[in-house]
């Protein structure tokens, strides 16, 4: 660039800068007994822990992440981060290497700067003690300038972002973590350039909070670019986050935000943008009969658990894996819903629905991630109000 703009790269470790072989520990409270069960391994049936065979019984424990966090009576040379490296490394071979590191022997090479954002629990130095072994075995041309690492499990650095607060999720300090090392970023090289961001990551999950928090981001930022590259196997692509009314978003000559011209002025519904939703019992299955057999493209998707098919002018066709009793079951009602999203707290949106003579079946269904309220039109038809939480 002939500019003093920068790129900055963001990454997460675990099979996404590094293979290593660290152990995570997953509890079966019937039987009392621990599975051992690599990273690679635990990002394929998380979503599966206490719900799908054969992981109906396993959980996570208190002790799960253990190998994930420092011991503090052992040397920093013995910390597990740094044994398990060596002993990938020592493994030969390119098993080691994540599908991002090639990113980061660039970045060391240009001199750009870099964060970690990673579920472990380490001490940041852990990590930068990594980076000089790398360097010491010549994988590395020199160690990296470093803006922030952010080992969102340790206590020090859940109190830097404000996270004391034990109710906050790893996603929800990952998010907060990504937000902090733009804000750092442009504090140090200057908030008046138009610099580049990318976080890469492997996790469909964490792929997901990573484009939330570019998304606010760019909210914030208009005049900087943020990028998502999701590593994860054969998805591996890199997204750009545009704002919704920018052309690439946007049909020519309108707002996908604003009142339509001369016409007269909406309501405030709270409420903005949406899709058709079906349940479905298996997702690749689904994906597969709406781009193979319909022929329409796949928009998004985020591992097993949501797809989106471009149906064009605007439609876009949403697959949720189906988890009854919790949702409707696929093939029977219920199963085809028209979602429409809050762009506002969903208790407020219905409060003022129901104000204006709107009806709703039951209670607003609160999940973890999500929640719905149940609309019904004049005709009794169910339409669903979402709001998708920050977790």
């Amino acid at each position: 660039m002939s500019d003093a703009s920068r790129s900055f790269y963001f990454f997460d470790v675990d099979d996404n800068l590094l293979f290593l072989p660290t152990s995570i520990y997953l509890w079966n409270a019937e039987t009392q007994a621990e599975k051992v069960v690599s990273s690679g391994e635990f990002a394929a049936i998380q979503n599966k822990l206490g719900r799908e065979a054969p992981w109906q019984s396993w959980s996570i424990g208190d002790r799960t992440f253990r190998d994930f966090r420092d011991d503090p009576t052992v040397p920093a040379a013995q910390q597990t981060f740094i044994t398990d490296l060596r002993r990938a490394l020592a493994a030969g071979g390119d098993d080691w290497r994540g599908p991002a590191f090639p990113l980061l022997v660039h970045a060391c090479d240009k001199g750009r700067p870099i964060a970690v954002v990673t579920a472990r629990g380490h001490e940041p130095e852990t990590i930068e003690a990594g980076f000089r072994v790398l360097v010491e075995v010549g994988l590395l041309p020199q160690v990296p300038v470093v803006i922030g690492i952010y080992t969102v499990s340790n206590e020090g650095v859940r109190t830097m972002l404000g996270a004391e607060d034990r109710s906050f999720t790893t996603a929800a300090i990952k998010k907060r973590a990504i937000k902090h090392a733009v804000a750092k970023a442009l504090d140090t090289y200057g908030a008046d350039l138009p610099h580049r961001f990318g976080m890469s990551d492997d996790d469909p999950n964490n792929v997901v909070l990573a484009i939330s928090a570019m998304r606010d981001c760019k909210a914030d930022h208009p005049d900087k670019r943020f990028f998502v590259i999701n590593t994860n196997h054969e998805e591996y692509v890199k997204l750009e986050i545009f704002p919704m009314d920018h052309p690439v978003t946007a049909q020519p000559g309108t707002s996908l935000l604003g009142d339509a011209a001369g016409g007269p002025k909406a309501i405030d519904a709270g409420l903005s943008g949406g899709n058709a939703s079906v349940y479905v019992t298996d997702i690749d299955r689904a994906v597969a009969f709406w781009t193979e057999v319909v022929g329409l493209p796949l928009k998004t998707r985020v591992g097993t658990e949501w797809a989106e098919i471009d149906a064009g002018r605007g439609l876009v066709v949403g697959l949720h894996r189906a988890r009854p009793p919790e949702t409707a079951s696929a093939g029977q009602r219920g199963a085809i819903n028209i979602e429409i999203a809050a762009s506002r707290p969903l208790d407020q949106v219905v409060a003022e629905m129901t104000a204006r003579g709107a009806r709703f079946r039951g209670e607003i269904v609160k999940y973890e991630a999500v929640w719905l309220a149940s609309l019904l039109d004049p005709d009794e038809n169910e339409i669903l109000l979402a709001q998708v939480l920050e977790v």
